[in-house]
């Protein structure tokens, strides 16, 4: 599976970066446990009737036990993220997937947003040097375990999230831009693993439809 081949890629790179970090039991770590999370979590669940933790305990006999696990590890670590920490090691993450999908198209995959901290983390350049595409990436290796008690969603599938302010000054950015964008999702949860991406046109499209459900609750308060 590919996604075992970009943790095989940075392995050392983690090793190094995390040697004086407490990171979960199983993090950068892939195996048939995480398959079968990635296959009822994500390939074969549906957006319309999403299972939930309960149902899919019981399908897969070793989530329970790393739920209790996950639990007393990610509450008390959330209260301890350092931000500036955090964006270092969003860096290292950016680095290691433009090393990996150098190294896959075999084409130059760079910085974009050196000269501007609104454009998108990275590009992609085609062979004469014009640029592909352009992709975000955010790395979610924390799961929001009271996400079903806060936001009604369940934390393996509710967890991944946007800056919402950044990605509004950026939409505006990308209407300028001659490539495709691309919001790519890292997830390193115990259960759910992999590489997930969205478009720009979605996340948009997303966010307009956030804006309206806000705007009928607060009509509805207002009356």
């Amino acid at each position: 599976m590919l996604y075992q081949e970009l943790l095989d890629s940075c392995k050392e790179r983690f090793e190094d970066f995390f040697q004086n970090v407490q990171i979960f039991s199983n993090q950068f770590k892939w195996n048939e446990y995480n398959a079968e999370c990635y296959r009822l979590m994500y390939s074969e669940n549906r957006e319309d009737n999403i299972a939930s933790v309960k149902e899919l305990k019981t399908q897969i006999p070793e989530l329970k036990d790393l739920c209790k696990q996950c639990s007393s590890f990610f509450i008390p670590a959330r209260n301890r993220s350092l931000p500036r920490y955090d964006v270092i090691m969003g860096q290292q993450h950016e680095e290691a997937l433009m090393e990996f999908l150098s190294h896959k198209l075999t084409t130059q995959v760079l910085r974009a947003d050196e000269e501007d901290r609104h454009m998108p983390d990275c590009k992609v350049l085609r062979p004469d040097g014009t640029v592909a595409a352009y992709f975000e990436v955010k790395f979610h290796g924390a799961p929001f375990v009271c996400a079903l008690q806060k936001t009604g969603r369940y934390c393996y599938e509710g967890s991944a999230t946007l800056d919402y302010k950044k990605i509004e000054n950026q939409l505006e950015i990308i209407k300028t831009l001659d490539a495709p964008v691309f919001y790519v999702h890292w997830i390193e949860y115990p259960c759910l693993k992999g590489v997930f991406y969205e478009t720009s046109d979605q996340v948009k499209k997303y966010i307009a439809e956030q804006h309206e459900t806000f705007d009928r609750k607060n009509a509805r308060v207002m009356k």
